[in-house]
């Protein structure tokens, strides 16, 4: 099995390196690809297994996109082929068709048809909890762009609480065949044991293996009974 995680040295944002980490607890025997800016992608010549981008900076965003943009028919095939994507807190950015900030228009690879616009009074923090097929969803968002465009058969989670793509939809994220987009950062894997089983199941893992399953699922639950509850659910915007 091959993860490739793309660009960690650019620096990943609030803590998304932690899901690179905990993958290779649950998989030890996989094999995972960092691959640098300056290095051709694995997933252009061999097939991987999963490809995992964490967040970036607003420069490094614009490095990425230029450094992706000879592959873009390459990723799309590999969407097409339902090959495992996840892309967390705003690395799914690079793949719409513009991130916009004030007069400033940087052209993204257009693989989906969103804008993300940059406005540091409209930037969203706080708790997030959804629903994901049958699971429920908790995790944190740092949210510096609201995207535009519509995801309502495309979504990744419907918000219970907390916003979607942006302040005027509940549907968060972006979701075809295998590939998953989403404004959650830090841990995500680590706090939904279930979502990542899910994930493990998809990148061919017929019994997906938790590691420190007891310990993460019982954190999961009582994030979730707390989320459940109005009084103890905080959320910041």
């Amino acid at each position: 099995m091959i993860i490739e995680v793309l660009f960690s040295e650019l620096g990943y944002l609030h803590g998304d390196i932690g899901n690179v980490k905990y993958l290779k607890a649950c998989l030890p025997e996989a094999q995972f690809i960092e691959t640098g800016l300056e290095e051709e992608p694995v997933f252009v010549r061999e097939d991987v297994d999963l490809i995992y981008m964490g967040g970036l900076s607003e420069e490094n965003q614009l490095k990425v996109i230029e450094k992706l943009m000879p592959y873009k028919e390459r990723i799309e095939e590999l969407i097409n082929q339902k090959v495992c994507m996840l892309f967390t807190g705003n690395a799914m950015e690079v793949l719409f068709r513009e991130i916009i900030k004030g007069e400033d228009v940087r052209k993204g690879l257009n693989i989906f048809d969103f804008s993300a616009v940059i406005r540091q009074d409209q930037a969203f923090v706080g708790n997030y909890f959804g629903q994901f097929n049958e699971r429920k969803i908790v995790g944190c968002k740092i949210q510096q762009a609201m995207t535009y465009g519509a995801n309502d058969y495309c979504y990744f989670a419907k918000s219970i609480r907390g916003i979607g793509i942006n302040r005027s939809t509940g549907l968060e994220g972006i979701r075809k065949n295998n590939f998953i987009g989403t404004y959650l950062v830090g841990p995500l894997l680590i706090m939904n044991p279930y979502f990542t089983q899910y994930l493990l199941f998809h990148m061919g893992i017929k019994k997906p293996k938790l590691a420190f399953d007891k310990t993460i699922i019982e954190a999961y639950q009582q994030r979730v009974m707390e989320f459940e509850n109005k009084k103890t659910s905080m959320q910041a915007e």
